[in-house]
């Protein structure tokens, strides 16, 4: 057999990305980002330089992010913000789907990200509801909750 064998750079989220996050609550969604936070200089190329964490409800994530360095912003955050963070960076976006618009949300997604070097992770318990948006990402992550099994 013809193994084809995988580096660890083969494995890195290479920036500008999209991802998108979706599983219930309870499913390990905010310790993976935090855990993808804390070891980015391994997991993405090149590393950000700046993250920026934009949440819809607070969370005990908060601080510890801001701790560690992290700018958040509660809200969808506005264009200019997003500018405003050393390049390349990465922008997380938490529980945002019900506020922001699906238009703004799809050009950060396909032309944003690319044109102000930032990768975008879009975190949701309900990856389909009715916006589109979720069919123009480049990586998705799912969780299933081991309890409907």
């Amino acid at each position: 057999m013809n193994y084809h064998l995988f580096s660890n750079k083969d494995l890195k989220l290479k920036l500008p990305f999209g991802c998108i996050i979706s599983g219930p609550s309870s499913t390990g969604k905010s310790t993976f980002v935090r855990k993808l936070i804390s070891n980015s200089d391994q997991l993405i190329e090149p590393t950000p330089k700046s993250i920026l964490y934009c949440y819809g409800e607070y969370n005990s994530l908060v601080p510890e992010l801001q701790r560690a360095g992290v700018s958040v912003y509660s809200g969808v955050p506005p264009e200019d913000l997003i500018k405003k963070q050393e390049q390349p960076s990465l922008v997380i976006l938490d529980d945002l789907m019900y506020t922001i618009d699906e238009k703004y949300l799809s050009e950060l997604f396909t032309k944003k990200s690319h044109h102000l070097n930032f990768g975008i992770i879009f975190i949701t318990q309900n990856l389909f509801r009715e916006k589109t948006q979720s069919r123009t990402s480049k990586f998705y992550v799912y969780y299933i909750n081991s309890r409907t099994k």
